[in-house]
């Protein structure tokens, strides 16, 4: 009897008093205000800024400058740069760069101008967050100068005509960096086809005769031309994926020796007919196989003199 007793009393539940349950609670309520900062601290990093900085045109302007496939003339003197940049954390720091595309996208083998009258255009700037008034959203307004108030060139000097490559890129403060994989940092290719570059004076198609028309030549009104040494004529279809880059080489021909080994063709071909000016019919005249694959595509004509200068001109059909 008394064992059953025994064992009675200790089945029993325990019995709290009121500072017993009061110390319960309080520890409850701990444990859940832990736990609720704990969340919120979660959802505080989820918002952390991962997002790379935008780089869009100026107010009032169709595209940010230079557009895509900026070419130059006899009357066209300075690259226009103009854009705006935003970012929700803050910019941190802007680089515009620029450097020959004269061996495509190797970017080492072309050096130098093979004449030392004649400088590469390369660029380089940087602008870093002391150059802001507003961490958020920076606007930039200048151009680059081609010719004597270019401060990096010398009074005998003059810029090597030719395609260069040209970027704007950002990071915010956060670390995040525009790129070229995902088309944030912005790019393109300039031509900048100079009065003593190789010249070309393109009159037509037609796809029907299978005529083409014009003519490749030296400026003889310019003293610092030189003669013609290399000629690459080739169709570009348009590139599907980005309608705003170089698109895809479907047919090529070349003569001559070029000066700076490139990328995406070879270096040499047919022995150039002439040295101071060529004639597209007689070139391509009877090159049935090129001139029916024209279609709607591009014909760019890329030519180079003795001095290392390239013009490089498109024409749509």
């Amino acid at each position: 009897m008394e064992a059953y007793e025994e064992n009675t009393k200790m089945k029993k539940r325990p019995i709290f008093n009121k500072k017993q349950m009061r110390k319960h609670i309080a520890i409850t309520l701990s444990c859940f205000l832990f736990m609720t900062s704990c969340l919120k601290e979660g959802s505080e990093e989820e918002t952390i800024d991962l997002s790379a900085p935008t780089i869009k045109a100026l107010a009032g302007q169709a595209s940010v400058q230079p557009e895509f496939f900026f070419k130059t003339d006899a009357n066209i003197r300075e690259v226009p740069v103009a854009f705006t940049i935003e970012d929700a954390s803050g910019i941190r720091e802007v680089k515009i760069e620029s450097h020959s595309g004269f061996d495509g996208h190797t970017h080492g083998k072309s050096t130098s101008a093979r004449n030392p009258k004649f400088k590469l255009f390369n660029h380089n700037q940087v602008l870093t967050v002391e150059n802001f008034e507003d961490e958020k959203r920076f606007t930039y307004n200048s151009s680059i100068y081609l010719d004597e108030r270019n401060p990096d060139l010398e009074p005998d000097e003059l810029i090597l005509g030719g395609p260069y490559h040209f970027s704007i890129q950002a990071t915010d403060v956060e670390g995040n960096e525009t790129t070229y994989r995902d088309n944030t940092t912005y790019h393109t290719t300039l031509y900048l086809n100079k009065p003593y570059a190789p010249q070309v004076d393109f009159t037509g198609t037609d796809l029907t005769a299978k005529r083409i028309g014009g003519r490749i030549f030296k400026n003889p009104d310019h003293e610092a031309s030189s003669d013609l040494i290399f000629v690459w004529v080739y169709l570009q279809a348009a590139n599907s994926e980005n309608p705003n880059q170089e698109g895809n080489i479907l047919k090529e021909r070349i003569w001559g020796q070029s000066n700076w080994p490139h990328q995406f063709r070879a270096n040499g071909g047919a022995p150039l007919p002439d040295t101071l000016e060529l004639d597209l019919f007689e070139l391509l005249g009877n090159d049935t196989d090129f001139l029916e694959s024209l279609g709607e595509n591009k014909l760019v004509v890329w030519a180079e003199d003795s001095f290392g200068n390239i013009s490089v001109n498109q024409f749509n059909n």
